[in-house]
């Protein structure tokens, strides 16, 4: 299957020139650009969906991460975490980093179908379209809804977990914060018509009781430590058994 990457990363490079390539005037200046599926055309980001797409040929994966750079990590400093409580649940790191709501909704609508659904899906997304992105909270919040209905439409009987944003930045006054807090809100009342779809939000467990987010928690304000990575694995353990099970 490694042989095909680079054709597979071709097919995909092509895809997006011509996503890219679709004259401006033909979107509503009104649409949400959170909603709307976008690639990143840069080679790494390619190089991954493609190793993705591998992957999933391989055999039977039953739990979907979905989300940016803080699922992402998962494969560097949050690898012990996810070999105790993601690799024996047959998981798929689905995370891209710096990623925003329509890029993930682009990834989504470029992958395999599996034969056999996954039984569940964790998605922690929107930070970059908020912060350092241009989206507003509220168009923000409606990206990670549109990624909840996509879900639910590629594998209708799988159960999905939204996880609200995790806090940035160490104070609870800073206006990431503020940003996070508002997406964070719109949430429930736009996921709980969803099939099959929960809201969870752990951001609180990594703060101390004056919602002060410390270095040991996240050692640059924004992607958790190991530490932070066991910790959000722990919080939604009952959640992932509820998920997989028979």
């Amino acid at each position: 299957m490694s042989r095909l990457i680079p054709f597979i990363l071709a097919a995909l490079v092509t895809c997006a020139l011509v996503a890219q390539a679709e004259p401006v005037f033909a979107q509503s200046a009104e649409k949400n650009p959170a909603i709307t599926p976008q690639p990143r055309v840069v080679e790494w980001w390619f190089s991954r969906q493609a190793q993705k797409i591998a992957e999933m040929s391989k055999g039977e994966i039953d739990l979907l991460m979905v989300g940016d750079s803080i699922t992402n990590n998962f494969d560097s400093i949050g690898a012990p975490v996810w070999k105790k409580y993601f690799e024996p649940r047959k998981a798929i790191n689905l995370g891209f980093g710096g990623d925003r709501t329509n890029h993930v909704l682009w990834r989504l609508d470029h992958l395999p179908k599996l034969k056999k659904a996954p039984r569940g899906a964790v998605v922690l997304i929107g930070t970059n379209n908020i912060c350092w992105g241009s989206d507003k909270p509220r168009q923000a919040a409606g990206g990670v809804q549109a990624i909840a209905r996509k879900l639910g439409e590629l594998y209708p009987e799988m159960k999905i977990l939204v996880l609200g944003v995790f806090p940035r930045r160490r104070k609870l006054d800073h206006p990431h914060r503020k940003q996070i807090i508002e997406l964070n809100s719109y949430l429930p009342g736009l996921l709980k018509d969803l099939k099959n779809v929960k809201f969870l939000d752990i951001g609180p467990k990594f703060l101390d009781d004056k919602g002060f987010l410390s270095k040991e928690m996240m050692p640059d304000t924004t992607h958790p430590s190991e530490k932070a990575h066991e910790i959000w694995a722990k919080a939604i353990e009952p959640e992932l058994d509820r998920m997989l099970a028979d």
